[in-house]
Protein backbone atom coordinates (compact mmCIF):
# COMPACT_ATOMS: atom_id res chain seq x y z
CA UNK A 1 0.00 0.00 0.00
CA UNK A 2 3.02 2.36 0.33
CA UNK A 3 2.90 2.90 -3.04
CA UNK A 4 -0.55 4.48 -3.35
CA UNK A 5 -0.31 6.09 -0.28
CA UNK A 6 3.05 8.12 -1.64
CA UNK A 7 2.92 11.84 -2.53
CA UNK A 8 1.81 12.51 -5.95
CA UNK A 9 3.67 15.81 -7.24
CA UNK A 10 5.63 14.39 -9.57
CA UNK A 11 3.43 12.19 -11.42
CA UNK A 12 0.93 15.26 -11.33
CA UNK A 13 3.39 17.22 -12.93
CA UNK A 14 4.58 14.51 -15.55
CA UNK A 15 0.36 13.98 -16.00
CA UNK A 16 0.00 17.74 -16.76
CA UNK A 17 2.80 17.56 -18.94
CA UNK A 18 1.50 14.75 -21.05
CA UNK A 19 -1.87 16.05 -21.43
CA UNK A 20 -0.21 19.48 -22.99
CA UNK A 21 2.34 17.78 -24.91
CA UNK A 22 -0.86 15.73 -26.63
CA UNK A 23 -2.40 19.22 -27.11
CA UNK A 24 0.66 20.69 -28.94
CA UNK A 25 0.80 17.43 -31.46
CA UNK A 26 -3.06 17.86 -32.15
CA UNK A 27 -1.96 21.40 -33.06
CA UNK A 28 0.51 20.59 -35.48
CA UNK A 29 -1.32 18.25 -36.94
CA UNK A 30 -4.02 20.68 -37.36
CA UNK A 31 -1.67 23.92 -39.03
CA UNK A 32 1.43 22.18 -40.89
CA UNK A 33 0.01 18.51 -41.81
CA UNK A 34 -3.21 20.14 -42.43
CA UNK A 35 -5.04 16.77 -41.34
CA UNK A 36 -8.72 17.19 -40.38
CA UNK A 37 -8.01 21.26 -39.32
CA UNK A 38 -10.94 21.80 -36.93
CA UNK A 39 -11.42 18.37 -35.12
CA UNK A 40 -7.83 18.67 -34.69
CA UNK A 41 -7.85 22.38 -32.99
CA UNK A 42 -11.10 20.88 -30.77
CA UNK A 43 -8.93 17.56 -29.87
CA UNK A 44 -6.51 20.12 -29.22
CA UNK A 45 -8.72 22.45 -26.88
CA UNK A 46 -9.99 19.91 -24.91
CA UNK A 47 -6.69 18.82 -23.91
CA UNK A 48 -5.60 22.26 -22.78
CA UNK A 49 -8.80 21.91 -20.69
CA UNK A 50 -8.20 18.55 -19.59
CA UNK A 51 -4.63 19.90 -18.13
CA UNK A 52 -6.60 22.99 -16.60
CA UNK A 53 -8.27 20.35 -14.27
CA UNK A 54 -5.69 18.48 -14.04
CA UNK A 55 -3.71 21.53 -12.26
CA UNK A 56 -6.74 22.46 -10.34
CA UNK A 57 -6.33 18.58 -8.89
CA UNK A 58 -2.73 19.13 -8.50
CA UNK A 59 -3.03 22.82 -6.31
CA UNK A 60 -6.00 20.83 -4.16
CA UNK A 61 -3.36 18.34 -3.40
CA UNK A 62 -1.36 20.51 -0.52
CA UNK A 63 -4.78 21.52 1.32
CA UNK A 64 -7.69 19.34 -0.27
CA UNK A 65 -10.71 21.53 -0.60
CA UNK A 66 -14.02 20.41 -2.04
CA UNK A 67 -14.46 24.08 -4.24
CA UNK A 68 -11.25 23.47 -6.26
CA UNK A 69 -11.96 19.74 -7.15
CA UNK A 70 -15.77 21.03 -7.94
CA UNK A 71 -13.86 23.45 -10.50
CA UNK A 72 -11.69 20.99 -11.50
CA UNK A 73 -14.94 18.37 -12.34
CA UNK A 74 -16.61 20.98 -14.10
CA UNK A 75 -13.80 21.72 -16.47
CA UNK A 76 -13.39 18.06 -17.35
CA UNK A 77 -16.90 18.24 -18.23
CA UNK A 78 -16.16 21.32 -20.95
CA UNK A 79 -13.09 19.24 -22.18
CA UNK A 80 -15.56 16.16 -22.55
CA UNK A 81 -18.08 18.18 -24.09
CA UNK A 82 -15.63 19.55 -26.90
CA UNK A 83 -13.87 16.02 -27.21
CA UNK A 84 -17.53 15.05 -28.40
CA UNK A 85 -17.56 18.11 -30.64
CA UNK A 86 -14.35 17.09 -32.22
CA UNK A 87 -15.56 13.83 -32.89
CA UNK A 88 -18.82 14.44 -34.52
CA UNK A 89 -17.16 16.89 -36.79
CA UNK A 90 -14.86 14.15 -37.97
CA UNK A 91 -17.48 12.12 -38.98
CA UNK A 92 -19.22 14.96 -40.56
CA UNK A 93 -22.79 14.44 -38.18
CA UNK A 94 -25.01 16.75 -37.26
CA UNK A 95 -24.70 18.92 -34.33
CA UNK A 96 -27.15 18.28 -31.22
CA UNK A 97 -27.11 21.94 -29.89
CA UNK A 98 -30.12 21.16 -27.40
CA UNK A 99 -28.00 18.75 -26.17
CA UNK A 100 -25.41 20.73 -25.77
CA UNK A 101 -27.41 23.94 -24.47
CA UNK A 102 -28.82 22.01 -21.88
CA UNK A 103 -25.36 20.26 -20.22
CA UNK A 104 -24.35 24.44 -20.36
CA UNK A 105 -27.64 24.76 -18.26
CA UNK A 106 -27.07 22.34 -15.78
CA UNK A 107 -23.40 23.49 -15.07
CA UNK A 108 -24.48 27.48 -14.97
CA UNK A 109 -27.55 25.98 -12.83
CA UNK A 110 -25.26 23.65 -10.13
CA UNK A 111 -22.36 26.78 -9.90
CA UNK A 112 -25.37 29.35 -8.95
CA UNK A 113 -26.89 27.13 -6.19
CA UNK A 114 -22.99 25.92 -4.80
CA UNK A 115 -22.54 29.92 -4.75
CA UNK A 116 -25.83 30.97 -2.99
CA UNK A 117 -25.17 27.99 -0.42
CA UNK A 118 -28.33 25.39 -1.74
CA UNK A 119 -25.78 22.83 -2.82
CA UNK A 120 -22.26 21.62 -1.73
CA UNK A 121 -19.18 21.27 -3.58
CA UNK A 122 -19.26 17.82 -3.55
CA UNK A 123 -23.01 17.70 -5.07
CA UNK A 124 -21.82 20.00 -8.04
CA UNK A 125 -19.10 17.39 -8.27
CA UNK A 126 -21.15 14.15 -9.01
CA UNK A 127 -23.27 16.02 -11.20
CA UNK A 128 -20.56 17.21 -13.42
CA UNK A 129 -19.23 13.76 -13.05
CA UNK A 130 -22.46 11.99 -13.74
CA UNK A 131 -22.74 14.34 -16.81
CA UNK A 132 -19.66 13.90 -17.83
CA UNK A 133 -20.19 10.07 -17.89
CA UNK A 134 -23.36 10.41 -19.93
CA UNK A 135 -21.64 12.68 -22.49
CA UNK A 136 -18.72 10.07 -22.95
CA UNK A 137 -21.47 7.31 -23.02
CA UNK A 138 -23.60 9.22 -26.45
CA UNK A 139 -20.09 9.94 -27.57
CA UNK A 140 -19.48 5.96 -27.00
CA UNK A 141 -22.70 5.22 -29.36
CA UNK A 142 -22.11 7.62 -31.79
CA UNK A 143 -18.43 7.03 -32.47
CA UNK A 144 -19.63 2.96 -32.35
CA UNK A 145 -22.21 3.92 -34.93
CA UNK A 146 -20.18 5.96 -36.98
CA UNK A 147 -17.74 3.16 -37.20
CA UNK A 148 -19.87 0.47 -37.83
CA UNK A 149 -20.88 2.42 -41.15
CA UNK A 150 -17.70 1.42 -42.51
CA UNK A 151 -16.31 -1.36 -40.71
CA UNK A 152 -17.86 -4.71 -39.11
CA UNK A 153 -18.86 -4.41 -35.63
CA UNK A 154 -15.72 -6.23 -34.45
CA UNK A 155 -12.99 -3.33 -35.62
CA UNK A 156 -15.73 -0.86 -34.48
CA UNK A 157 -15.84 -2.34 -31.19
CA UNK A 158 -12.31 -2.61 -30.47
CA UNK A 159 -12.02 1.26 -31.96
CA UNK A 160 -14.50 2.24 -29.18
CA UNK A 161 -12.99 0.28 -26.72
CA UNK A 162 -10.96 3.14 -25.01
CA UNK A 163 -14.21 5.42 -24.79
CA UNK A 164 -15.84 2.20 -22.97
CA UNK A 165 -12.63 2.24 -20.53
CA UNK A 166 -12.95 6.38 -20.35
CA UNK A 167 -16.78 5.77 -19.02
CA UNK A 168 -15.55 3.33 -16.45
CA UNK A 169 -13.01 5.09 -15.26
CA UNK A 170 -15.37 7.88 -14.52
CA UNK A 171 -17.93 6.50 -13.79
CA UNK A 172 -15.79 4.69 -10.46
CA UNK A 173 -14.97 8.28 -9.96
CA UNK A 174 -18.73 9.30 -9.39
CA UNK A 175 -18.80 6.02 -6.96
CA UNK A 176 -16.22 7.34 -4.94
CA UNK A 177 -17.54 10.50 -4.42
CA UNK A 178 -20.66 9.04 -3.26
CA UNK A 179 -18.97 6.58 -1.19
CA UNK A 180 -17.38 10.05 0.62
CA UNK A 181 -20.89 11.02 1.04
CA UNK A 182 -22.29 8.18 2.92
CA UNK A 183 -19.36 8.02 5.07
CA UNK A 184 -19.02 11.48 6.14
CA UNK A 185 -14.88 11.16 6.53
CA UNK A 186 -12.80 13.99 5.53
CA UNK A 187 -9.39 12.06 5.51
CA UNK A 188 -10.90 10.14 2.37
CA UNK A 189 -10.73 13.10 1.04
CA UNK A 190 -6.98 13.56 1.45
CA UNK A 191 -6.24 10.65 1.19
CA UNK A 192 -7.53 10.38 -2.34
CA UNK A 193 -5.45 13.74 -3.47
CA UNK A 194 -2.32 12.41 -1.66
CA UNK A 195 -2.91 9.03 -3.15
CA UNK A 196 -0.62 8.24 -6.41
CA UNK A 197 -3.41 5.76 -7.77
CA UNK A 198 -5.55 8.41 -8.53
CA UNK A 199 -2.83 10.17 -10.65
CA UNK A 200 -2.08 7.22 -12.39
CA UNK A 201 -5.78 6.66 -13.29
CA UNK A 202 -5.56 10.42 -14.43
CA UNK A 203 -2.44 9.56 -16.44
CA UNK A 204 -4.10 6.58 -18.28
CA UNK A 205 -7.10 8.39 -18.67
CA UNK A 206 -5.25 11.37 -20.67
CA UNK A 207 -3.54 8.52 -22.69
CA UNK A 208 -6.95 6.49 -23.39
CA UNK A 209 -8.70 10.01 -24.71
CA UNK A 210 -6.15 10.78 -27.39
CA UNK A 211 -4.72 7.47 -28.22
CA UNK A 212 -9.05 6.92 -28.99
CA UNK A 213 -8.65 10.17 -30.51
CA UNK A 214 -5.55 9.47 -32.56
CA UNK A 215 -7.24 5.79 -34.02
CA UNK A 216 -10.66 7.68 -34.82
CA UNK A 217 -9.20 10.06 -36.42
CA UNK A 218 -6.75 7.09 -38.72
CA UNK A 219 -10.07 5.48 -39.18
CA UNK A 220 -11.50 8.31 -40.39
CA UNK A 221 -8.79 8.36 -42.89
CA UNK A 222 -9.04 4.95 -44.00
CA UNK A 223 -12.82 5.57 -44.23
CA UNK A 224 -12.08 8.46 -46.66
CA UNK A 225 -9.63 6.60 -48.91
CA UNK A 226 -11.75 3.78 -49.36
CA UNK A 227 -14.81 6.66 -50.08
CA UNK A 228 -12.07 8.26 -52.69
CA UNK A 229 -11.30 4.93 -54.04
CA UNK A 230 -14.99 3.40 -54.58
CA UNK A 231 -16.22 7.07 -55.98
CA UNK A 232 -16.70 9.09 -58.83
CA UNK A 233 -15.23 12.36 -57.51
CA UNK A 234 -17.41 14.65 -59.48
CA UNK A 235 -20.77 13.33 -58.94
CA UNK A 236 -20.10 11.41 -55.60
CA UNK A 237 -21.52 8.70 -57.36
CA UNK A 238 -19.81 4.72 -57.37
CA UNK A 239 -16.96 4.65 -59.86
CA UNK A 240 -16.48 1.79 -62.91
CA UNK A 241 -14.13 -0.64 -60.72
CA UNK A 242 -16.42 -0.67 -57.49
CA UNK A 243 -19.84 -1.48 -59.91
CA UNK A 244 -18.04 -4.22 -61.27
CA UNK A 245 -17.20 -5.64 -57.98
CA UNK A 246 -21.08 -5.12 -56.58
CA UNK A 247 -22.16 -6.50 -60.18
CA UNK A 248 -19.83 -9.76 -59.67
CA UNK A 249 -21.31 -10.10 -56.59
CA UNK A 250 -24.78 -9.76 -57.39
CA UNK A 251 -24.48 -12.23 -60.04
CA UNK A 252 -23.10 -14.65 -57.78
CA UNK A 253 -26.01 -13.95 -55.03
CA UNK A 254 -27.89 -14.93 -58.46
CA UNK A 255 -26.17 -17.76 -59.43
CA UNK A 256 -26.79 -19.28 -55.69
CA UNK A 257 -30.87 -18.21 -55.17
CA UNK A 258 -31.58 -17.06 -58.44
CA UNK A 259 -32.42 -13.55 -57.22
CA UNK A 260 -33.44 -11.54 -60.58
CA UNK A 261 -32.12 -8.06 -61.28
CA UNK A 262 -31.37 -5.59 -64.58
CA UNK A 263 -28.70 -3.36 -65.38
CA UNK A 264 -29.72 -0.04 -67.48
CA UNK A 265 -26.77 1.24 -69.44
CA UNK A 266 -26.89 5.78 -69.98
CA UNK A 267 -25.34 7.78 -72.63
CA UNK A 268 -25.73 11.65 -72.70
CA UNK A 269 -26.97 12.38 -76.09
CA UNK A 270 -24.31 14.91 -78.11
CA UNK A 271 -22.11 15.28 -75.37
CA UNK A 272 -19.37 16.39 -76.98
CA UNK A 273 -21.63 19.63 -78.36
CA UNK A 274 -22.43 20.66 -74.76
CA UNK A 275 -18.57 20.43 -74.42
CA UNK A 276 -17.95 22.18 -77.28
CA UNK A 277 -20.57 25.00 -77.12
CA UNK A 278 -20.60 25.80 -73.89
CA UNK A 279 -16.84 24.95 -72.19
CA UNK A 280 -15.73 21.84 -70.59
CA UNK A 281 -17.23 23.55 -67.26
CA UNK A 282 -20.54 23.43 -68.64
CA UNK A 283 -19.93 19.67 -69.38
CA UNK A 284 -18.71 18.66 -65.90
CA UNK A 285 -22.40 20.68 -64.33
CA UNK A 286 -24.01 18.33 -67.34
CA UNK A 287 -22.51 15.23 -65.87
CA UNK A 288 -23.49 16.13 -61.97
CA UNK A 289 -27.25 17.19 -63.29
CA UNK A 290 -27.47 13.77 -64.50
CA UNK A 291 -26.40 11.88 -61.82
CA UNK A 292 -29.02 13.98 -59.77
CA UNK A 293 -31.47 13.36 -61.62
CA UNK A 294 -30.65 9.87 -61.87
CA UNK A 295 -30.78 10.04 -57.82
CA UNK A 296 -34.29 11.06 -57.87
CA UNK A 297 -35.24 8.92 -60.23
CA UNK A 298 -34.55 5.48 -58.90
CA UNK A 299 -35.22 3.64 -55.41
CA UNK A 300 -32.55 4.13 -52.86
CA UNK A 301 -32.22 0.17 -53.26
CA UNK A 302 -30.76 0.43 -56.49
CA UNK A 303 -27.49 0.83 -57.40
CA UNK A 304 -26.26 4.26 -59.82
CA UNK A 305 -22.43 4.89 -61.17
CA UNK A 306 -20.11 6.75 -63.58
CA UNK A 307 -19.37 4.00 -65.71
CA UNK A 308 -17.03 6.90 -67.26
CA UNK A 309 -16.98 9.81 -69.40
CA UNK A 310 -20.86 10.82 -69.99
CA UNK A 311 -21.72 7.00 -69.28
CA UNK A 312 -23.67 5.72 -66.44
CA UNK A 313 -24.84 2.57 -65.34
CA UNK A 314 -27.65 1.61 -62.84
CA UNK A 315 -28.47 -1.75 -61.70
CA UNK A 316 -32.37 -2.21 -60.17
CA UNK A 317 -32.46 -5.69 -57.76
CA UNK A 318 -35.24 -7.75 -58.40
CA UNK A 319 -36.49 -6.01 -61.78
CA UNK A 320 -37.47 -7.79 -64.60
CA UNK A 321 -36.42 -6.38 -68.20
CA UNK A 322 -40.14 -5.47 -68.92
CA UNK A 323 -39.71 -3.62 -65.25
CA UNK A 324 -36.63 -2.54 -65.85
CA UNK A 325 -37.70 -1.16 -69.56
CA UNK A 326 -40.28 1.07 -68.04
CA UNK A 327 -38.00 2.74 -65.49
CA UNK A 328 -36.03 3.62 -68.50
CA UNK A 329 -38.74 5.03 -70.44
CA UNK A 330 -39.58 7.11 -67.11
CA UNK A 331 -36.06 8.34 -67.34
CA UNK A 332 -36.06 9.42 -70.50
CA UNK A 333 -39.30 11.60 -70.00
CA UNK A 334 -37.45 12.81 -67.11
CA UNK A 335 -34.95 14.07 -68.87
CA UNK A 336 -36.41 15.65 -71.65
CA UNK A 337 -39.09 17.59 -69.88
CA UNK A 338 -36.92 20.32 -68.05
CA UNK A 339 -33.92 22.36 -69.10
CA UNK A 340 -30.40 21.10 -67.50
CA UNK A 341 -29.43 24.61 -67.24
CA UNK A 342 -31.05 28.26 -67.77
CA UNK A 343 -31.01 28.75 -71.57
CA UNK A 344 -30.56 25.31 -72.82
CA UNK A 345 -32.54 22.60 -73.89
CA UNK A 346 -33.28 20.08 -71.99
CA UNK A 347 -30.51 16.89 -71.89
CA UNK A 348 -31.78 13.39 -73.95
CA UNK A 349 -30.15 10.37 -73.14
CA UNK A 350 -29.84 6.52 -74.64
CA UNK A 351 -30.49 3.96 -72.53
CA UNK A 352 -29.80 0.36 -72.69
CA UNK A 353 -31.59 -2.61 -70.97
CA UNK A 354 -30.28 -6.16 -70.05
CA UNK A 355 -31.60 -8.94 -67.76
CA UNK A 356 -29.03 -11.52 -65.91
CA UNK A 357 -30.99 -14.03 -66.95
CA UNK A 358 -30.01 -13.13 -70.86
CA UNK A 359 -25.91 -13.56 -69.79
CA UNK A 360 -23.58 -15.95 -68.89
CA UNK A 361 -21.49 -13.75 -66.51
CA UNK A 362 -20.68 -10.47 -65.52
CA UNK A 363 -19.00 -9.07 -68.60
CA UNK A 364 -21.10 -10.50 -70.85
CA UNK A 365 -24.17 -8.68 -68.92
CA UNK A 366 -22.31 -5.68 -69.19
CA UNK A 367 -21.90 -6.02 -72.92
CA UNK A 368 -25.63 -6.74 -73.37
CA UNK A 369 -26.32 -3.70 -71.58
CA UNK A 370 -23.74 -1.97 -73.92
CA UNK A 371 -24.91 -3.42 -77.30
CA UNK A 372 -28.88 -2.17 -76.42
CA UNK A 373 -27.42 1.57 -75.61
CA UNK A 374 -25.53 1.67 -79.54
CA UNK A 375 -28.63 0.18 -81.31
CA UNK A 376 -30.27 3.16 -78.77
CA UNK A 377 -27.71 5.88 -80.82
CA UNK A 378 -28.86 4.50 -83.81
CA UNK A 379 -32.31 4.37 -83.52
CA UNK A 380 -32.14 8.02 -82.77
CA UNK A 381 -31.34 8.89 -79.58
CA UNK A 382 -33.38 9.59 -76.49
CA UNK A 383 -34.88 6.61 -75.86
CA UNK A 384 -34.68 3.12 -74.43
CA UNK A 385 -33.67 -0.58 -76.09
CA UNK A 386 -33.79 -3.93 -74.34
CA UNK A 387 -31.06 -6.35 -75.18
CA UNK A 388 -33.31 -9.03 -77.42
CA UNK A 389 -30.77 -12.48 -76.50
CA UNK A 390 -32.27 -15.43 -74.63
CA UNK A 391 -30.07 -18.18 -73.47
CA UNK A 392 -31.36 -21.61 -74.38
CA UNK A 393 -30.11 -23.03 -71.40
CA UNK A 394 -29.92 -21.74 -67.76
CA UNK A 395 -26.73 -20.00 -66.12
Amino acid sequence: MEIFLSTSIELSKVNILIAILFSIGWLVIAKPLQLYHSSSLRFALANLLFALALLMDFRNEDNPTLSLGMIADIILLISFMIYNLALRHLFKLAQDPIWFSWLLVAIVVNVLLHLLGVASATFVSIISLCLVTLVMMKTLIMKFRALHSAFSARIAGILSLADCLVVLMVGGKVVFWLHLISANEPELLSLYYNSSLSVWMQIVLVILINTTAVGTTISRLIIRMKYLAEHDQLTGLLNRRAFQSRLAYQFSVYRRYEQSFSILMLDIDYFKAINDTYGHSAGDEAIKYTAELLRQQVRLSDLIARFGGEEFIVLLPDQSLPEAAIIASKICRAFSASPWREGADPLTISIGCAEVCQANNADDLLKLADDALYQAKANGRNQAVSATRQLSFPV
